[in-house]
């Protein structure tokens, strides 16, 4: 492909890479905002596959110039490590039950202890 082939192409991908976003942006269906932006649905259709095609392709599109980075907030949740609210020790082994665990946990552990000591 000439220099300018490429310049031509590489500018078409541009221009119709704000044309898709801005489509998509709107609320409205495509067929409707193609209407009221003069934009034929074939066309849009036709190069919203190239430009898939591309990205699959692993080549790089051109980013919007209006296009700004999202900044998405991270929220940490504290330590859900349980801590050792009861430990048990035995000659043959060791208990630890943490702190949260369910009664049921509790009366299973004590039960087996008294059939095996």
């Amino acid at each position: 492909m000439d220099k300018v082939t490429n310049a031509k192409t590489q500018f078409r991908i541009k221009q119709w890479t704000k044309i898709i976003q801005a489509c998509q942006a709107s609320e409205m269906t495509i067929a409707s905002w193609c209407a009221q932006h003069n934009v034929n649905v074939k066309s849009y259709y036709y190069w919203l596959k190239k430009l898939r095609t591309l990205a699959c392709e692993n080549k790089t599109l051109p980013v919007a110039q209006s296009e700004q980075p999202i900044i998405v907030p991270l929220s940490l949740k504290p330590s859900t490590v349980a801590t050792v609210a009861i430990t048990i020790h035995l000659p043959v082994a060791s208990i630890d039950i943490h702190q949260g665990a369910s009664r049921e946990i509790v009366e299973t552990v004590l039960a087996v202890l008294r059939t095996s000591c």
